[in-house]
């Protein structure tokens, strides 16, 4: 591990003010376990910071006026930065530009206290129930969050509790190519998929279930997982789509995914795993890797473990793990990139450094289905940096983003999130 990620630097400064949760408390632990390096930067942040301070966990800074100065108090008391001393390690240097860059990290755990209320409000409007859908190849819609357990629907049965899907055909397995071939017979149809829309089949209602393809639909707000037939195992994150067949062909693994998705894919090596992206296409044998497509201009894949092949119209790049492939109008790049960054999302949390409100108000979109719109149009081009989690009230985000940058927020009569600049401030570029 040469350098210490955002995520970890935020764990660390909990664990000094004592503000983790149990998850991340168990977390920061089996960090620790796996990695020396983490440990002995930890130990050489608390050695550099005021000893009863630390016994303490801060709490003095609860009181009004203390936060505002953190970044001041704790040079001030240890001297994390002297003029012409460079410090020994340089995760510290990295832990203490946590502390002079504005507390971020720190600040997000702190209550803010205030004398009058957030500006912050919840929408005036009624937010829709939002329900993740199962269209099964027949044409018949399943209701996953409404319905829990085991269903059979013709000669497939499902299984689904707990946010995850899983299910089997009941009927023989496909002998031809294709996500979508049909059973052998004198019904049978040429072997590939479909061209009818869903729903449409010469087949018995029973034998449309299992033939054909089937599309998983994730709303705003919510995320799932699918265990295919073959044992891989697809985690979609919110607004996000899979297509995928009851049972795969016997040559090969076929799947289509829209939006972002953690893939798990179970080892066959005689029967190779394509996905189909926005256009893009990837061959794996077996492998983890998260492929993200909500803009409509690139595709990104972020290899964790095995081997996979990007295809991009004529362009094909060989991934290796640690490596993220950016594919644009054809044209392929890698690059390293942070697992927090990338990944985070299947922990409810978005990191973000050097992000634009644009980039932000996607997720703001995605994860609470909420509208955002600048009133102050030099805003569009700032970055900032932090983070955001899934599961925590949006005013807390809000409250600490408006702290540490000086933009303010507020809801309309539509429920659409306005940001602009904060009374009195001034935003640095």
């Amino acid at each position: 591990m040469s350098s210490i990620s955002d995520h970890h630097q935020y764990l660390f400064l909990g664990k000094v003010t004592n503000t983790l949760t149990a998850e991340e408390d168990r977390e920061l632990q089996e960090l620790f376990a796996r990695d020396h390096r983490a440990q002995s930067a930890y130990d050489e942040l608390l050695r550099q910071l005021p000893a009863g301070q630390v016994e303490g966990s801060f709490s003095h800074l609860n009181q009004p006026g203390f936060w505002k100065n953190l970044p001041g108090e704790i040079r001030d008391q240890q001297g994390l930065v002297r003029k012409g001393k460079v410090l020994r390690a340089g995760i510290m240097l990295a832990l203490a530009g946590v502390f002079a860059a504005g507390g971020w990290w720190f600040l997000a755990r702190q209550p803010i206290n205030r004398q009058e209320p957030s500006v912050v409000q919840a929408p005036s409007i009624v937010q829709a129930p939002r329900s993740v859908e199962l269209r099964l190849a027949d044409g018949s819609k399943v209701d996953l969050t409404a319905t829990s357990g085991r269903l059979q629907k013709g000669q497939l049965v499902l299984d689904n509790s707990n946010s995850s899907l899983s299910y089997r055909a009941l009927g023989p397995s496909p002998q031809t190519p294709g996500p979508a071939s049909q059973p052998p017979g004198p019904s049978s149809q040429a072997p590939g998929p479909s061209p009818k829309a869903p729903g449409v089949s010469s087949q018995s209602p029973e034998a449309s279930t299992t033939t054909g393809l089937n599309t998983l639909d994730v709303p705003v707000a919510m995320d799932y997982k699918v265990i295919l037939s073959d044992g891989s195992e697809i985690w979609l994150n919110s607004v996000s789509s899979l297509s995928f067949p009851s049972t795969f062909a016997a040559d090969k693994r076929e799947i289509t995914i829209k939006g972002e998705a953690y893939c798990k894919i179970a080892k066959h090596p005689n029967q190779p795993f394509i996905i189909h992206l926005p256009g893009n296409t990837i061959q794996v044998t077996g492998t983890e890797f998260n492929v993200n497509t909500y803009s409509p201009t690139s595709v990104r894949v972020a290899l964790v473990d095995g081997g996979i092949n990007l295809l991009a119209g004529t362009n094909t790049l060989k991934l290796n793990p640690g490596f993220q492939a950016v594919s644009t109008a054809g044209k392929i790049e890698q690059a390293p990139f942070q697992a927090d960054k990338v990944l985070g999302w299947r922990e409810g949390i978005f990191t973000f450094d050097g992000a634009e409100l644009e980039d932000i108000s996607q997720v703001l979109a995605r994860w609470f289905g909420i509208k955002t719109q600048l009133d102050d149009a030099t805003l569009a081009h700032k970055k900032f940096a932090g983070a955001l989690y899934k599961k925590r009230p949006l005013s807390s985000f809000l409250d600490n983003f408006k702290v540490i940058s000086h933009i303010d927020s507020y809801f309309d009569e539509k429920g659409v999130l306005h940001f602009v600049t904060a009374a009195g401030s001034r935003v640095s570029p």
